[in-house]
């Protein structure tokens, strides 16, 4: 069987608007059947929030946004609430045509799972695919809904039931797109600060839950652990998983051009003072 070919491309780090409009593109380019199956690597400068493309801003606490320089955007995919700072985000363009396609979400997004396991088991670190659904207590039933990392985990990356890996995938026709942030460091605990109509009080009740049911790399490793060293190892991981080729690359210039026009669809809110 001939081995099928995938681009690999490090953005680095850019504004958070940028980055949704770029896997927007790859999408749309993947979708027509015009791109190689595609994992991309980024980080976010500045700070910012990802919302799922169903909800709302009026979640967030823009004015103390604005005070810390944390951007807000909107997301192509679904799911909830994340602060992205210390990690490292992967995106999956993936085509229909494509072996590693299938009509079935669950499918493609478990064997994406089991590449990103296999790269992180890379780093000597023992995570695991899990499908554990645990119910929080002494919250109401929608509290915590709009916070990615509070939910609990189902269906997966983890450390002992604590959420490593969150993801979300949208299908397009001829395409899937799948996302998500692995949690290198513990910035992502912010985020209830930045929730609005919450009090003191319950912002860091749900900061105490957060801590009680996430995990980053560096809480596990013994060293610690960097961008570089996630994105190499993530690599590997999808070459081992999958027996695939990587070829480096970068953003044409239509992709380039069609996540310009695209940028502002993603922004829900631009710090002033955002560096």
């Amino acid at each position: 069987m001939t081995v099928e070919r995938w681009r690999l491309i490090d953005s680095g780090s850019l504004p958070g608007h940028l980055n949704m409009a770029i896997d927007m593109a790859l999408a749309k380019f993947t979708s027509s059947g015009n791109s190689f199956p595609t994992v991309r690597f980024y980080g976010w400068s500045p700070a910012a929030i990802s919302l799922g493309f169903h909800q709302s801003s009026k979640e967030i606490d823009t004015e103390l946004c604005e005070k810390d320089g944390v951007d807000v955007v909107i997301r192509p995919t679904g799911g909830r609430a994340i602060l992205h700072a210390e990690e490292l985000t992967y995106a999956v363009s993936l085509p229909a045509n494509s072996r590693y396609y299938d009509k079935d979400i669950m499918t493609v997004y478990e064997r994406l799972s089991r590449c990103l396991v296999s790269g992180l088991n890379q780093l000597n670190i023992p995570v695991t695919f899990e499908k554990a659904d645990k119910t929080p207590k002494n919250f109401s039933r929608g509290e915590l809904s709009s916070l990615c990392y509070a939910s609990s985990i189902q269906h997966e990356i983890g450390y002992n039931g604590k959420k490593l890996v969150g993801s979300a995938q949208r299908r397009f026709d001829g395409a899937a797109l799948q996302h998500g942030s692995i949690l290198i460091g513990r910035r992502h605990l912010d985020l209830p600060n930045y929730l609005a109509q919450k009090t003191i009080e319950r912002k860091k009740a749900m900061r105490r839950y957060m801590e009680a049911n996430t995990i980053c790399l560096n809480d596990l490793s013994s060293i610690p652990v960097s961008y570089s060293d996630v994105a190499e190892a993530i690599k590997n991981g999808f070459e081992e998983e999958l027996d695939i080729e990587f070829f480096v690359d970068e953003l044409s210039g239509d992709e380039m051009a069609k996540a310009r026009e695209l940028q502002e669809n993603f922004s829900a809110f631009r710090a002033s003072g955002a560096k």
